[in-house]
């Protein structure tokens, strides 16, 4: 490994040689090996703005060094900026270096990739297609076009980017994966089908379109594949019983369904989609209950609160003594800062079984309300003085009411 400050102590001892272009290069390998050191940014700014001014007077007949060298000013200047996160500033830079240099890929990939950190995906997209037509051979361009088009939810456009790419880069089976995934979004199956190469892709295409027994042929040639049950494979193990799960489901064989989707989750641990697929599974066995308790922690993971608590509504409804729905549902909305709500759930978790943790927030919420009575009932711990209190501050209340009507 590279001593990345043995490097630094060498570049120094170059400069004082006076040995510039030996500096350049070593601070260029410290900037590739550790974008973000700001020395080595620095030091080469500086660099490239000195050798610039000397250049302007020593030597201005030869415009192609001095610009080349401007160039590379804007470029480490814009990469300072970028490590201190002024990204407008880093634009501006890498703007005026390709007022330089129009057709320099390095500053218009920056410029493209800037735009995309920036949220401005419209003019990435614009950027990145330049890079494509200044050269072609940009694999990296391709994919990140492919990206933000994708983001833009504009799929067709994708799809008209990973064409181009899969026939320029013709032996390239990623390019036509990539190429296969956007048509089975786009629910052409058809088309998907031609230009797929990786047997997951493949069978998951073949069961989306329900011809469940070509998938079965993958997927069976895929399980004698020993190499699938290594350890360094678990994530190719997780996506074979995912899309066995489906094949099951397709069949209606939901047991079976559901025995594959918990190996799935061994692996993968409880996730959204697993939570979904059982959802599905339970739904298509006529368990309403199961069915939208599933659909419940599917939208919980999902950060999709309101969906969460309507889902886990209706599996109450299903089954008004399942406590750890009720639980969930007190925790939703506590979230939510729906307190009230939430302490109505809390009430039915502790009517089941007298549950000392639903005891113990419903005692200090009612404490913190003022209420010393519903407080002690859920076992919140009262001193007698407070209680006598709070009686004597019911009394107190009970008179005034008795005599405010009394002088009716």
């Amino acid at each position: 490994m590279t001593d990345v400050h043995a490097l630094h102590q060498s570049a120094n001892d170059e400069l004082l040689k006076g040995n510039e272009d030996k500096a350049i290069e070593i601070y260029t390998k410290i900037v590739e090996l550790a974008p973000s050191d700001e020395i080595a940014l620095s030091q080469l700014m500086d660099l490239y703005l000195e050798r610039d001014k000397f250049m302007y007077y020593i030597m201005r007949s030869n415009v192609n060094i001095v610009e080349r060298d401007k160039f590379m000013y804007y470029i480490m200047r814009s990469n300072v900026n970028i490590v201190q996160h002024k990204y407008e500033h880093a634009i501006n830079d890498v703007k005026k270096a390709l007022n330089l240099d129009s057709h320099s890929t390095e500053g218009r990939r920056k410029l493209a990739r800037l735009y995309k950190v920036s949220g401005k995906n419209l003019r990435a997209i614009d950027e990145f297609l330049k890079l494509i037509d200044i050269d072609p051979n940009q694999k990296d361009a391709y994919i990140e076009l492919i990206d933000l088009y994708a983001k833009e939810n504009s799929l067709e456009s994708a799809i008209g980017v990973a064409k181009k790419a899969v026939s320029h880069f013709e032996n390239d089976a990623n390019f036509k994966n990539i190429l296969a995934n956007l048509y089975f979004k786009l629910g052409d199956y058809t088309n998907a089908l031609e230009v797929v190469q990786d047997d997951f892709l493949k069978a998951k295409i073949l069961l989306q379109d329900e011809q469940n027994e070509k998938a079965k042929e993958i997927l069976d040639k895929l399980k004698e594949d020993k190499n699938l049950y290594k350890e360094q494979n678990k994530e190719q193990l997780a996506a074979y019983y995912l899309l066995e799960a489906q094949y099951f489901y397709n069949k209606k064989e939901f047991e079976q369904a559901l025995n594959s989707v918990e190996k799935y989750t061994d692996i993968s641990l409880p996730n959204p989609l697993s939570f979904q697929m059982k959802a599905l599974i339970y739904e298509g066995m006529g368990d309403e209950f199961k069915s939208y308790y599933n659909w419940g922690y599917c939208y919980k993971l999902q950060k999709r609160p309101d969906e969460a608590i309507v889902e886990f509504t209706h599996a109450n409804n299903a089954n008004p003594h399942d406590k750890n729905t009720l639980i969930e549902l007190a925790n939703l909305y506590a979230n939510n800062n729906e307190k009230f709500a939430s302490m109505e759930y809390w009430k039915k978790v502790y009517e089941i079984d007298k549950d000392k943790r639903a005891g113990q927030i419903l005692g200090d919420f009612y404490y913190q309300q003022g209420d010393l009575r519903l407080a002690e009932y859920y076992g919140k711990k009262i001193e007698k003085k407070e209680l006598k209190e709070a009686q004597y501050q019911d009394e107190g209340l009970l008179e005034k009411i008795i005599s405010f009507f009394s002088k009716k």
